[in-house]
């Protein structure tokens, strides 16, 4: 029974490589969750008067990254502690690394459709550009889906394995997906740049706030299907996989939280004239239009800037400058 177990033992990976990995993703999991937790506060706390819509997406996208939090949770405490010294548990398959797969893609899918109506309206409701991307997510939702249920069905622990084109393309086309939103999103923000310090202030910091947030995602994609080409056979690219989902959520909520420091910057920042100029198309850019309709954007329509801001602004600026 002895030499059983060593040769078992030695036919299993490396336990490093494998939930030594989950267990360190566990962990940057629930750091990304406690940053979930403190923005979704901030939020509920300082925008009372937003939609239902708005509210609720945001509860579902919390309360659906703390239950995949529990569900990956459970697989290093139920094979490392429950099961200590029970050497074919190493080997078995956990239902709970089939669930995740599709509690990462829900807040993803939801978190990509925010950002792809907001593209949708920044663009002038230009469905050639929104309807592919729309695609693409839709499309990386399936792959999770299916290797959700794929992972399910089969007992083999390694079955990822067999996977692996699945899960390349589900990296592939998120992190391209992504990318594309924010170079969009950055396009047409930099063609509402005109000669106002004010307005160019603002739509930098959306450009800002756009790259950043897309890019955390899309890097964090790419590096999950690196780790899946340089370590096939470990659970590395499955710990990263964890965060994923939160990185989607954490840039939905720093979207949202960050309107009140815009709302301040156009409150005590001096406006300059609002008149038309031309934009770098060449076309007439109305400052003014440009700021209300881009952080109005950026909030799906739930800005609620001060309109009164702008009107005292423009009364202020339309007396004669001596």
């Amino acid at each position: 029974m002895s030499s059983l177990a060593l040769m078992s033992a030695a036919a299993l990976p490396d336990i490093r490589d494998t939930f030594g990995a989950i267990y360190i993703g566990v962990i940057f999991a629930a750091f990304f969750q406690g940053l979930l937790t403190v923005q979704a506060y901030i939020y509920y706390e300082q925008f009372p008067r937003d939609s239902w819509v708005l509210k609720t997406l945001v509860a579902v996208v919390w309360l659906t990254d703390l239950a995949h939090l529990g569900v990956v949770g459970s697989i290093p405490w139920h094979t490392l502690v429950v099961n200590w010294g029970n050497v074919p548990v190493l080997s078995s398959q956990n239902k709970e690394r089939s669930i995740h797969v599709i509690l990462v893609g829900i807040p993803s899918i939801l978190c990509q459709a925010f950002f792809l109506h907001r593209l949708w309206k920044m663009s002038q409701k230009k469905w050639s550009l929104v309807v592919p991307l729309a695609l693409a997510s839709l499309a990386v939702f399936g792959l999770e889906f299916f290797l959700s249920i794929q992972n399910t069905i089969n007992p083999d622990p390694t079955s990822y394995i067999h996977d692996k084109k699945e899960a390349i393309s589900m990296f592939t086309i998120g992190a391209a997906t992504d990318f594309c939103i924010a170079v969009s999103m950055v396009y047409y923000l930099q063609r509402g740049k005109a000669g106002f310090d004010t307005t160019n202030f603002i739509l930098t910091r959306l450009i800002q706030y756009t790259v950043a947030t897309g890019l955390a995602s899309s890097l964090l994609a790419v590096a999950c299907v690196i780790a899946d080409f340089l370590k096939p056979k470990s659970y590395i690219f499955i710990a990263m996989h964890f965060s994923l989902g939160r990185m989607y959520t954490n840039a939905l909520l720093a979207t949202l939280n960050s309107r009140r420091k815009l709302r301040s910057t156009l409150g005590n920042t001096e406006m300059g004239n609002w008149s038309t100029t031309p934009g770098p198309s060449g076309g007439p850019v109305v400052a003014m239009s440009t700021v209300t309709q881009c952080t109005t954007v950026i909030a799906n329509e739930e800005f609620s800037l001060d309109k009164d801001l702008f009107k005292r602004s423009n009364d202020a600026e339309s007396r004669p400058q001596w």
